[in-house]
């Protein structure tokens, strides 16, 4: 259904489809929460109020199909709140299935202004209206008839000159307050609505800031005629003489609980300015040509400070520089972290793929997050969801034994995926690691030498790292046969690919029979960096600093041949070596004066270079579409005295000659 709206009602919209992101986004989390504490009372309240906002916000906007599906899950919590239904798996399904239902509308509102209309959701509908009418769940709790009708299953009478009408509301939604009461009956259609007098009244009683628990006292029972401890007596005197008020008894704790932390939420979004995207990117921009001209002018002070006497002026010159250098480095670093978003944003997500999928493939799978406080550039994290998403998924296809299998091995039944992040200098670390079978050597060798990846030769002399970094190649697959979640060959190249255009790294750890770790190294932000500034066949290159392990001179005694390759031998220590002359393509010369050891997966790498002119700060620049594909080379820069500096990625010069390197590194 097409939605039109005014320039003002857009404005409204946005904000709504902002606010159900953030509600719809936690619910995944806290529904799969509650699959395992179903009695936790904050936690039903916190859904029901989440479903309660998001239908009050689609209602306005006369957003009908969502209104629907929201209506009947807040009715559903509601009952669960009350203890009139029991949660069960095939509920948890049904519920899922709406809130996926929630966020299709909410993309599709977003990419092409529409909803879905009242046929499509209608199958899913009947399926929540069957589980409020108990059809179902099979545990749903004894006689749910009576339990809908309030007259016979209250457990509270009103207090004296309450009028009637409000009497059958408060019974009809019974556990909702009257704010809520009165806007379940403006969501009504016109005539279905109680008369224009009723809800002046309700209206009224809000207005003088009256609520349910004023209006009803708990249901005087009989006194049970039996002796009781002396004790209990005097205690029974202690509170005729302090009596508790009936508002007191009434009042759940829960609710109590549940307002403290809505009042905390809205005095944290108070505190919040959403700032379009693209206006943090324009301030970026700004600030890396900020630090480009500052590192010219640094250049050129340090310049006229050996060409020119010293001098008071010149003095004072190179004072405001340096306090300026200082003030620029201090706002790049306050953007840098406008750009920063914790790894919550996509670990959020997971708790909900990890129970579909250990659930369709008969799995009992515990998920542990940490570090999701750990923040990361937003052009990164966005780009992470994908390779994340490949790598739990197949640590519980190809990871996590069946149950049987894993009492076998004597290991509990349900297995464990810790999916965990922390900062490490100017890296985030993020790492998947399962206690499953873990990764079997001698079948990735069999599998690589079947499909022609590499020779019986090569695979006998191959190590355990240098097998793993198999799994990353194109068309690989250890799988015995081709299923939905995997075996198709695809998927961890393009893991590897992702995170090396990311200008980051993958390491594997595994023992069979004990599980996987898989580790990727990433820079925290990929638009400055800090390099290292080299020279080779007259031109300057940078090296991203991160990459850097060690520098050391270039000694000709040190140099070996392996084969067709050349090594640097430095403290016993063997370093495969290349020259960035060679690397490139470019003439080779004699003249190498140092040793730059690069970082490259889990190997070291030693490089030649012929000059080496120290650190630099740089902002990377995208070289265009007609050289973004360009082998090697990870954007350029511009120097302090004006030139065009090319970026290395070792990462890709180096894996492209993997394939000649199998067995070597």
């Amino acid at each position: 259904m097409k939605l039109d709206f005014t320039d003002d009602m857009k404005e409204i919209l946005e904000e709504f489809l902002i606010e159900a992101d953030e509600i719809l986004s936690n619910l995944d989390r806290d529904l799969i929460e509650l699959e395992s504490s179903p009695e936790d009372k904050d936690l039903l309240n916190s859904i029901f109020r989440s479903m309660h906002t998001l239908k009050g916000g689609a209602g306005f906007l006369a957003l009908t199909s969502i209104v629907e599906i929201a209506h009947k899950i807040e009715d559903i919590f509601n009952k669960l709140r009350n203890d009139e239904l029991k949660l069960t798996s095939d509920m948890m399904d049904v519920i899922f299935e709406g809130v996926d239902k929630l966020k299709e509308a909410i993309e599709m509102i977003k990419e092409s202004n529409e909803i879905p209309d009242e046929e499509e959701v209608k199958p899913l509908l009947d399926k929540l209206d069957a589980i409020l009418e108990g059809e179902i769940i099979p545990e749903v709790q004894d006689a749910p008839e009576q339990k809908n009708n309030n007259e016979s299953s209250d457990d509270f009478e009103f207090v004296p000159g309450v009028d009637p009408e409000i009497q059958e509301l408060i019974k009809k939604y019974k556990g909702k307050d009257l704010g809520e009461i009165l806007e379940e009956l403006i969501l009504l259609p016109p005539d279905e609505r109680p008369s224009l007098e009723v809800i002046e009244k309700l209206e009224k009683l809000i207005s003088e800031g009256k609520d349910v628990k004023d209006l009803i006292k708990p249901k005087e029972t009989p006194p049970v005629q039996e002796e009781k401890p002396e004790e209990t007596q005097e205690e029974k005197k202690e509170e005729a003489v302090n009596p508790v008020k009936p508002e007191e008894k009434t009042e759940p704790k829960e609710d109590t609980k549940q307002v403290t932390k809505t009042k905390k939420k809205s005095e944290k979004k108070e505190e919040v300015i959403r700032v379009d995207v693209e206006r943090v990117e324009t301030l970026m921009n700004l600030v890396g040509e900020l630090v480009l001209d500052r590192n010219r002018i640094v250049k050129l002070a340090s310049n006229l400070e050996t060409s020119c006497e010293s001098t008071d002026l010149i003095e004072e010159l190179l004072d405001s520089i340096t306090g300026m250098s200082r003030t620029v480095s201090d706002l790049q670093d306050a953007v840098m972290k406008l750009r920063m978003q914790p790894v919550r944003k996509i670990f959020s997500k997971f708790p909900r793929i990890v129970r579909d999928l250990a659930k369709k493939l008969n799995r009992k799978v515990n998920l542990i997050l940490e570090g999701e406080d750990t923040e990361i550039d937003r052009s990164i994290l966005d780009k992470l969801e994908d390779p994340l998403i490949h790598l739990v998924r197949n640590a519980i296809d190809h990871g996590i034994e069946p149950v049987e299998e894993r009492l076998k091995a004597g290991k509990p039944e349900a297995g464990i995926i810790k999916l965990s992040a922390y900062q490490e200098g100017d890296r985030i670390i993020i790492s998947i690691e399962d206690d499953g079978r873990g990764i079997n050597v001698e079948k990735v060798k069999k599998k690589a030498v079947e499909k022609g990846l590499i020779t019986p030769e090569q695979a006998q002399n191959m190590s355990d790292k240098e097998a793993f970094e198999l799994l990353f190649m194109p068309g690989f697959s250890t799988a015995d046969q081709v299923s939905e979640v995997s075996g198709r060959g695809v998927g961890m190249d393009v893991v590897a690919s992702t995170i090396h255009s990311l200008r980051g790294s993958i390491e594997v750890e595994s023992e069979q029979g004990k599980g996987s770790k898989f580790i990727m190294k990433l820079p925290l932000t990929v638009a400055i960096i800090r390099t290292l500034m080299v020279g080779a066949n007259n031109r300057i290159f940078a090296i991203p600093l991160y990459s850097v392990v060690e520098i050391v001179k270039y000694e000709p005694e040190n140099v070996k041949n392996i084969g067709q390759f050349k090594s640097f031998m430095l403290r016993d220590e063997v370093f495969l070596l290349f020259s960035l002359n060679e690397l490139f393509d470019m003439e080779d010369k004699d003249e190498k004066e140092f040793i730059v050891i690069v970082r490259v997966g889990e190997k070291n790498i030693a490089i030649a270079v012929e000059e080496l002119f120290g650190e630099e700060e740089i902002v990377i620049k995208p070289l265009g579409k007609l050289l973004e594909n360009v082998q090697g080379i990870a954007g350029a820069t511009i120097t302090g005295d004006g030139k065009v500096v090319l970026i290395v990625d070792t990462n890709s010069l180096i894996n492209d000659k993997k394939s000649q390197l199998v067995g070597v590194l």
